[in-house]
């Protein structure tokens, strides 16, 4: 119903024509495409932040670098209570994804991350940030700027719970980065580990479970053979998050969000299929097969040589038996006249 009333409204009010030709390149370049480029996040703070949700911004910004806008000047802005000025920063700088941190009495060290679809906000998830530590902690050189990271999720909670679930796309949406469709093996320079923690607190709510968010250099050695020795290095940051506040997106408005276009859809080929592990499987068709002219030991040329021989010989065996033949019906003949 909602997406029917947009559609409604854009086609009443027609487009928004642009004024300039740098107006005009913007709105063309937030058209639609079939494939879309990487998404780029707004990271910002609220009205009241603490100096460690600020810390924990800026090393959000620092592993997005360069997809992201770091904004650390506080904001009036409730994103629970309304999301209309996020969703004009968002719409105004051109970012899908948003980062939002916030300190209160209440909720203390919170971090808020989001999306947009449509110029619309999604969904969005509310978390509580215990055990940070920052980059500068660890005292480790950073990767290369603009390196894509690995994602790596391990707990079971991941596919049980809903809300992990959807915890879990959010992160993968917010630390994937761009998406090539190959990668050079000596270009993976970090791997970004979230992990599903149960509550060490047995007096804790078992309805919020804890995620454990670490980053680490890859270390490739010699290891005398093609693949080489992999070592993890923690560089940070570390942190931890607990679930605490959810914003479902509406269900008509995510079925056209995950929607895949025709354009990109793989082209399905006949008889061609793939095991669980991606190798390709095919079947072949082939007609009427014909074993003598196939050349192999038992059949082909050498079979029909072996039967040439075979009937030459049977035909040198069986001439004087032929020929006596012969001469007794001549005999018989003459014997009867």
């Amino acid at each position: 119903m909602v997406a029917k009333t947009e559609e409604a409204l854009s086609e009443a009010l027609g487009k928004r024509q642009p004024k300039t030709r740098k107006g005009a390149r913007i709105l063309k370049g937030r058209e639609s495409r079939a494939v879309e480029e990487a998404k780029t996040a707004l990271i910002l703070s609220g009205n009241r932040v603490s100096f460690e949700v600020q810390k924990l911004l800026k090393d959000l910004h620092t592993m997005r670098s360069p997809l992201s806008s770091l904004f650390i000047r506080p904001h009036e802005i409730h994103p629970f209570e309304e999301a209309a000025k996020l969703e004009a920063l968002c719409n105004k700088y051109d970012h899908g994804l948003f980062a939002f941190g916030s300190s209160s009495k209440k909720r203390p060290s919170r971090l808020i991350l989001g999306r947009l679809f449509a110029n619309q906000m999604l969904d969005m998830q509310e978390f509580s940030v215990k055990d940070h530590k920052t980059i500068q902690s660890f005292h480790k050189a950073d990767c290369v700027y603009g390196s894509k990271p690995l994602v790596l999720f391990q707990g079971s909670a991941f596919e049980a719970d809903e809300s992990m679930k959807r915890a879990r796309s959010l992160l993968m949406d917010f630390f994937s980065g761009p998406r090539p469709q190959q990668v050079m093996l000596e270009g993976i320079e970090q791997v970004v580990v979230c992990s599903a923690v149960d509550s060490a607190n047995p007096s804790a709510d078992a309805s919020k479970p804890s995620i454990s968010v670490k980053r680490y250099r890859v270390k490739m050695t010699k290891s005398g053979s093609k693949l080489p020795h992999v070592e993890l290095d923690e560089m940070g940051p570390s942190f931890s998050l607990e679930l605490d506040r959810t914003k479902d997106p509406d269900r008509d408005r995510w079925k056209q969000s995950i929607k895949v276009p025709k354009e990109i859809k793989p082209f399905k080929k006949k008889n061609i299929s793939k095991d669980y592990m991606g190798k390709r499987r095919a079947r072949l068709h082939l007609g009427k097969q014909d074993y003598d002219q196939i050349h192999t030991v038992h059949h082909g040329e050498a079979k029909r040589k072996k039967m040439h021989e075979g009937a030459a010989g049977d035909a040198q065996a069986q001439g004087p038996a032929k020929r006596k033949k012969t001469k007794k019906r001549r005999a018989a003949g003459k014997n009867e006249d």
